[in-house]
């Protein structure tokens, strides 16, 4: 996770994007908070894509609801997983930001 922060940090802005940036923490907040959101919308739309294409594998018509519903079933506790694990890592890219930056912020 530190070499997420180091890497956002060193990008530097671009194209509206701010580094993370000690001395604009409510920028760097938000841009922590789009990047999260992004990734979950990302990640959200392959992970349906797919359980579209497990429920393809099932049989048609009412012969197939058992199956559909087992697969939705699983691919809904997968996404749940995939998704704290994405909010851990935002969490943690926050939770480091705010860390390195702790003087700053409380002098803000």
């Amino acid at each position: 996770m530190g070499l997420l922060l180091a890497g956002l940090a060193a990008a530097g802005p671009t194209r509206g994007q701010p580094a993370l940036d000690c001395a604009h923490p409510s920028e760097a907040r938000s841009w922590i908070g789009r990047l999260r959101l992004a990734e979950i919308e990302g990640a959200e739309d392959i992970h349906r894509a797919a359980m579209w294409d497990a429920f393809g594998r099932c049989p048609t018509g009412a012969a197939g609801e058992p199956c559909r519903e087992a697969e939705r079933r699983r691919f809904e506790a997968q996404w749940e997983e995939q998704k704290r694990g994405i909010e851990d890592k935002y969490r943690g890219v926050l939770g480091e930001f705010e860390q390195r930056c702790r003087g700053l912020i409380a002098l803000g």
